[in-house]
């Protein structure tokens, strides 16, 4: 067979492909913040684009509130349930606080995801300007007491967040910064939050001598405990801790006026899905509840009286401004039905329709108005693609307020529809219609292929309260068939346990068109984290292994074990996100270090692409050269409760379940045969003497000729195609004229045995519209055996035996083994899995020559 070149480097050693020009990795924002990235930006920074409100402050009369909202800052009259645009600017604002004489508002500006910066308004005339011009990130605004010193966070000087204090003087910064708290070394790696110690939401005691602030210094696991610190230079070398649990950026302490006693928000650790609001002593003690919501209650702030708490809840789904009687319990809900713009808008009411139909269809938008912002309408869940656009998703129909002057919106829905994009110019005072069709490109269904993402998150603890039927919404705007959400843990809590379903069946909000799995992802921080769907009687517990400072911080039971489990309950599993752009075995083995194990003990059926990648084809390749048919799925890993977040199926499976339709039994018995493509974009059919991947063909000991027949279709450019036969290219594709489509139609010679794939890759430069780095699809393998010979490859078994060896020291270095027995137990499964490999490297192997 023809081999080809550049530009692909055939890794011989073990059949491997690598396409040398691309990278991998989802959008990386806020450069200069080097803690908890993606946690960071969800649970801490604002909601830039959040059409309803957040962050709110109250007035020092009591009688207004200021929240951020659609990028500004606005004062709501409670009374009246109006709202008023303070600020506007090209940048997204949140965060306000107001200095105690009611003249100034003292807030955040984020320039889109780069930089987060101090700004300051006049709350009278309405002018503003920057405290802060630089490349940091600033948090947290907050006056003293006497209106002289504002406290905020900031990424300065080496990328941790630290308290500061700076003096003001008529709305300008009067002095140099004072350090309360500095750069400190935890001594290891702390899960998801780093090395670095942070410190975060200072909150004033009302002598102005000291502050409250959250911080994880000497917590090993989540953002850390409430500390009573002095409000001066390295006043956290005088820290006492006041309330000591495990939390996530949301705890946000305010302390009341007599400064006695403070409000916040928790989960108490692992005792609650939901954030509730708490009061406690300042001086330590034992918290008492507030609330007893099934939804969550973030951001309190004491009036200034003390007798009201304003908050945001999102017991509607989205969030909105609350407000909590302090001694009665009343609960109001301040719908802001009045919203008086700063600058000229208009409203523009959009309907995106299904050319094939008519009917108005679901779709996710993205809009541009005149000045560069995104704008929401008021009842959408406004979102921040894992590649950085501004987005929202609707049913059909949406009106939005926007500025003046041109809009650009475009429609998206899935793979199998043409984005469709226009420009339309609105005018002051005017309503604007238009009509958005959406032309289908293929119905894959129609031939038997449904799609769904393997890795879907209803609710992890973001801004939104997804719901069941929200995110059926999210998903028909995506265009999937199968909506395979996960409960799963966010440290040691739990979130959404009580979706599950014994039986693996449909949840009952399920449609003909659309079908909703409830399964589980099991989330151990050493071996990997796997996917269980259509578990028969009961979630898998504990839900992860290896949590430094828990009882569960033994790599013992494995995930081996775990996942006998799991399929001795019919479950299907697999290993997700496991793996980025390089070589795992060059590293530290990536994400999925138990692939390679469980592969060999056929314990996992699945190893799941999160995002356009190379590095998993290494080990996939690996096992797939000696005959091992582990089945390449697709699942983005979105989290459609939070802000910024991968969308709903933006990579994501299709599955071949013949004449039996759109049904979770076949889906899952076709994705466990192999039936199967990936793909963040591209449509790829591979077929070779007619049969579909995850089949076989036999032929004579002497070989043979296959007929070969490859289609591609894509609603972005493509640069490549590729046939692959056993992990080397041996066939490049041409594209059509447009590069969104290809075809081939060859009779190729067979001599040993091995398995066919095709692949399809995009440049990053022509990713847009997908939420992907760029465009990738592939097909799983067409297996053909010769004769009676294995597919067997000796390079590869010599790979797969490095892997465990590596694992095996990794594993040795672990500190939070609980006893020999455990170790002597999951190194025999390690064993185990060596004699496979080691069996077939000598099955590759003829007389010291490789087959």
């Amino acid at each position: 067979m023809k081999r080809l070149g550049s530009p692909f480097v055939s890794l011989v050693a073990v059949g491997l492909l690598l396409v040398s020009a691309m990278s991998v990795g989802q959008n990386v924002s806020y450069p200069a913040s080097t803690q908890g990235g993606f946690y960071t930006h969800n649970y801490y920074f604002g909601p830039a684009p959040s059409s309803t409100p957040w962050a709110p402050a109250w007035s020092p009369d009591g009688s207004k509130i200021a929240v951020a909202m659609s990028g500004s800052i606005w004062i709501v009259d409670p009374s009246l349930g109006s709202a008023r645009e303070l600020t506007y600017s090209r940048k997204y604002h949140s965060m306000p606080t107001w200095s105690p004489d009611g003249r100034w508002i003292a807030y955040v500006a984020d320039d889109g995801g780069q930089t987060i910066q101090l700004e300051i308004v006049e709350v009278q005339t309405g002018k503003s300007w920057p405290l802060t011009s630089d490349d940091q990130v600033y948090m947290d605004p907050t006056f003293s007491p006497d209106g002289t010193r504002l406290a905020y966070v900031s990424t300065r000087p080496k990328g941790a967040f630290n308290v500061y204090i700076r003096a003001l003087k008529d709305g300008r910064f009067a002095g140099d910064e004072i350090a309360v708290t500095h750069d400190n070394d935890f001594g290891r790696d702390r899960l998801y939050f780093g090395p670095m110690d942070l410190h975060i939401t200072p909150a004033w005691m009302p002598d102005g001598k000291e502050l409250l602030l959250v911080s994880n210094r000497n917590v090993p696991l989540g953002s850390g405990n409430v500390l009573r610190v002095p409000a001066a230079a390295n006043g956290i070398e005088q820290a006492t801790t006041v309330l000591a649990e495990q939390s996530l950026f949301r705890t946000r302490p305010d302390v009341s006026l007599d400064g006695k006693r403070f409000v916040y928000s928790s989960t108490r650790g692992a005792a609650d899905q939901f954030n509730n609001l708490y009061v406690q002593p300042t001086a330590g003690g034992e918290p008492y509840k507030l609330t007893f919501f099934r939804h969550d209650a973030f951001h309190p702030r004491w009036s200034p009286d003390g007798e009201w708490i304003a908050f945001i809840s999102n017991e509607d789904g989205l969030p909105q401004l609350q407000l909590l009687e302090t001694h009665g319990g009343t609960l109001k809900k301040i719908h802001i039905g009045e919203r008086r713009w700063k600058r000229p808008t208009a409203a523009l009411s959009v309907r995106t329709l299904d050319a094939a139909t008519g009917r108005p269809t679901a779709s996710r938008i993205h809009l541009t108005a005149s000045d560069g912002k995104m704008y929401a309408p008021e009842d959408a869940y406004a979102r921040v693609t894992g590649e950085g656009d501004r987005v929202f998703h609707q049913t059909g129909t949406f009106r939005v307020q926007v500025p003046v002057g041109p809009v650009t919106i475009e429609a998206v829905k899935g793979f199998e529809y043409t984005p469709v994009q226009t420009t339309v110019q609105v005018r002051d005072g005017k309503l604007a219609q238009i009509d958005l069709k959406l032309q289908p490109l293929t119905d894959l269904s129609a031939r038997g292929w449904y799609n769904g993402s393997t890795h879907v998150h209803m609710n992890y603890a973001g801004n939104l309260h997804n719901t069941p039927a929200n995110l059926m919404m999210m998903s028909a705007a995506e265009d999937q068939d199968m909506v395979n959400e996960q409960v799963a843990n966010k440290d040691n809590r739990i979130l959404d346990y009580d979706l599950f379903i014994p039986g693996g069946k449909p949840h009952p909000i399920s449609t003909p068109e659309r079908l909703m799995i409830v399964g589980q992802e099991y989330r151990p921080a050493f071996y990997g984290h796997v996917f269980m769907f259509q578990l028969r009687d009961h979630l898998i517990s504990p839900f992860t292994t290896g949590y430094e400072g828990t009882a569960i911080e033994s790599l013992y039971p494995s995930n081996t074990d775990m996942l006998r489990k799991a399929k001795a309950q019919g479950a299907t599993v697999g290993y997700v996100h496991a793996f980025g752009s390089k070589d795992p075995l060059l590293g530290t083995l990536g994400g999925g270090k138990g692939y390679i194990v469980d592969a060999a003990l056929g314990t996992t059926d699945a190893l799941e692409w999160s995002y356009p990648g190379l590095g998993s084809f290494f080990p996939w390749y690996a096992t797939l050269n000696n005959g091992l048919r582990v089945t390449a799925v697709g699942g983005e890993d979105s989290i459609s409760s939070m802000q910024i977040s991968k969308m709903v199926g933006s990579a994501r499976t299709y599955v071949h379940t013949g004449d039996r339709g759109l049904d979770a039994d076949a889906w899952f018995e076709g994705l466990r045969n192999g039936h199967a493509f990936v793909s963040t974009g591209p449509l790829v059919e591979l077929t070779v003497n007619g049969q579909i991947p995850g089949n076989e063909i036999k032929l004579p000991a002497a070989g043979g000729e296959v007929t070969v027949e490859a289609r591609v279709q894509s609603i972005t450019p493509l640069e490549t195609v590729t046939l692959i036969w056993n992990g080397e290219a041996i066939e490049k594709i041409p594209l059509s004229a447009n590069r969104r489509s290809a075809q081939l139609s060859k009779k190729l010679k067979v001599a040993r045995s091995g398995w066919y794939h095709l692949r399809a890759e995009g440049n990053p430069k022509e990713r847009y519209p997908l939420d992907a780095e760029f465009a990738q699809a592939f097909t799983n393998p067409v297996w053909v055996t010769v004769g009676d010979q294995p597919v067997r490859n000796a390079a590869a078994a010599d790979y797969c035996l490095k892997w465990i060896d590596k694992l095996q020291q990794m594993a040795e270095a672990w500190p939070g083994w609980r006893s020999q027995r455990e170790k002597d137990h999951v190194y025999a499964q390690f064993d185990e899995a060596r004699a496979v490999y080691r069996k077939f490297r000598d099955e590759a192997m003829v007389g010291g020559v490789e087959r």
